[in-house]
């Protein structure tokens, strides 16, 4: 009997599952990206402006967070689909807080910035909608994270 090499050729929706999840690499990078911009800054969070060791230290975590989050995506693992669902939701709940908590006055000064009132409230507003279109994203497209193991690595 002859034993022939044939190759498997992916369906085009086994190729199309790895291109659906791209966009949200791209997005929690650039969330990393910026989140470490502000290293050393203030860092507002759930209606509180941290300022000092607890920002730098709460940067860092959102950092690490982020990595952890783009690596799972990448290796469409299933524990990290509900990892992000509920880092956006908190994101939202900080975005909304801050917003309705926090003058814009006080972020300005400690920010260093000048920030009209109202681009502020956009901005914020803008962030919020964009995590929750984000979970909505993940909701539709959860049958994409089909690693069941628990280890990224």
């Amino acid at each position: 009997m002859k034993q022939t090499d044939q190759k498997v050729v992916a369906s085009p929706d086994e190729r199309r599952r790895d291109y659906r999840l791209t966009p949200l690499i791209g997005i929690y990078l650039l969330c990393m990206l910026l989140t470490l911009s502000h290293l050393g800054e203030p860092y507002p969070f759930m209606g509180k402006i941290y300022t000092g060791d607890a920002s730098e230290s709460m940067i860092f975590v959102d950092s690490v967070v982020s990595l952890y989050l783009i690596v799972g995506i990448l290796k469409r693992q299933r524990l990290t689909l509900w990892l992000l669902i509920a880092y956006n939701f908190l994101e939202s709940a900080s975005g909304i807080s801050n917003l309705l908590l926090l003058p814009v006055q006080q972020i300005m000064t400690a920010s260093g910035a000048m920030v009209p009132d109202y681009h502020y409230r956009i901005n914020a507003f803008s962030v919020f909608v964009l995590f929750l279109l984000l979970n909505v994203f993940l909701y539709f497209n959860r049958d994409r994270f089909d690693n069941k193991s628990i280890y990224l690595w």
